[in-house]
């Protein structure tokens, strides 16, 4: 969770927006697992402090969403075991997509290296 430590907000909020469309317009994940998964995102966000463990954090979100949930009267639909899995695979998300910068670096270079390849055999 070091990672999350200095997480630059604007690039996590617009990848939080391509999340949401990926979950709900092509995964068609169910409503339950769309709020489990933003439930990490949300935490993210809105967390001042350095983090703790994953394990701890994925059980206080979990904690922290059944009391949201019932606070305005809802059912919780997913189970632990169901919403740790769930965050677990949105901790990696955001770990490649959005805290790793070292990984995105190399892609970037090696694209750019691919273009120039390219037109360097074109010419």
């Amino acid at each position: 969770m070091n990672k999350f430590q200095n997480l630059n907000s604007d690039k996590l909020s617009k990848e939080r927006i391509k999340r949401e469309h990926d979950l709900l317009k092509l995964n068609c994940v169910t409503e339950g697992e769309f709020e489990s998964r933003m439930v990490i995102w949300d935490r993210l966000m809105s967390a001042a402090k350095p983090f703790e463990e994953a394990k701890v954090f994925i059980d206080r979100s979990f904690t922290k969403w059944q009391s949201d949930l019932a606070n305005t009267s809802r059912e919780l639909t997913v189970s632990f075991a169901e919403f740790e899995t769930m965050a677990r695979d949105e901790i990696n998300y955001i770990r490649i997509n959005v805290a790793d910068q070292k990984t995105q670096l190399v892609w970037y270079t090696i694209i750019v290296a691919m273009i120039l390849g390219t037109m360097a055999i074109c010419f």
